[in-house]
């Protein structure tokens, strides 16, 4: 398709009011009051919306010329329809040329390419290069079912009867029968190292018993008594009673059986477990303290 020429061409004509030998409805495309004063394609008929372009045998007999009256669309009060075998093309508007916009979008992100650049040069760090980090990741590994399976040493589980057996039975741990250890459930007692400074009156008093009560539980009872002579004391008590009278006796050898003493004593073997809170194969340490009874000898009252 030809090209309109420039407006400075002397073919384009810019039409001055009252003008007729040219249609007033007759342009070019990119400029209403200017024409071609030659058949073209560029040459608009804007008597119908849209604009069409007639065909250039009708503008050379019609258009262009001082007959245009005689055009089927010339009446504008009755704008009819311009035959099909008269027309071109109907006259596009100028469409929105989207190069220009990329254009812009290319240039825009050019330089916001060279502008990252700098900064990433320019901002601190930079040309570090990060230090790789391992992160363990767990997994599960599943195993073929067909796969040769891998013998591990496996412990055994334990017996019921084993189970049984191993868990230890929390033994009652009783006080070493040393001196002031309180011995005896029943009828209680301590055996006391006397001090100096110490009296029968005044370990009555302290023991909350009698002078009475101690001298007759004490086998053999010297008086006064002595310092760091072993007397016994029953406690909580103000009459003696029938208790038998008491041999304090120091355990000197490993393993004493309560059953040994009894018997290397001569003494009774239940009155002894009885009066020590003891059973009659219970094992004595050296050092420990056991009462002796022996038949009282003297009645206090």
């Amino acid at each position: 398709m030809e090209a309109p020429k420039k407006l400075k061409s002397p073919e384009i004509e810019k039409r001055p009011h009252g003008q007729t030998e040219v249609c007033p409805y007759l342009g070019l495309s990119t400029d209403a009051d200017s024409v071609l004063n030659y058949p073209s394609p560029h040459n608009v008929c804007y008597h119908l919306i849209p604009g069409v372009v007639p065909v250039l045998s009708h503008q050379e007999n019609c258009c262009l010329t001082a007959q245009y009256n005689q055009c089927p669309l010339f009446n504008p009060d009755n704008p009819g329809k311009l035959p099909e075998e008269l027309i071109i093309v109907p006259a596009r508007p100028r469409r929105f040329r989207w190069s220009w916009v990329w254009l812009a979008l290319a240039v825009t992100a050019l330089v916001f390419g060279i502008l990252l650049v700098h900064f990433q040069k320019n901002s601190p760090g930079a040309g570090r290069v990060p230090t790789p980090t391992h992160t363990a990741i767990p997994f599960l590994l599943i195993r073929d079912a067909t796969s040769t399976k891998t013998s591990y040493p496996t412990q055994a589980a334990p017996s019921q009867t084993a189970a049984a057996t191993s868990t230890p039975t929390p033994e009652v741990t009783r006080l070493p029968h040393t001196l002031g250890v309180v011995i005896g459930v029943q009828d209680k007692f301590i055996i006391h190292k006397v001090a100096s400074g110490e009296s029968i009156q005044f370990l009555a008093s302290r023991n909350n018993t009698t002078a009475n009560v101690i001298k007759s539980v004490n086998h053999n009872l010297v008086v006064p008594i002595w310092i760091d002579s072993i007397i016994i004391i029953p406690l909580d008590r103000d009459d003696p009673g029938d208790l038998p009278a008491f041999e304090p006796y120091e355990v000197a050898d490993e393993n004493t059986s309560l059953r040994a003493i009894a018997k290397s004593l001569n003494v009774d073997l239940a009155m002894l477990s009885q009066y020590n809170d003891l059973s009659p194969d219970e094992i004595l340490k050296p050092g420990e303290w056991v009462l002796i009874p022996r038949e009282r000898t003297y009645w206090y009252r």
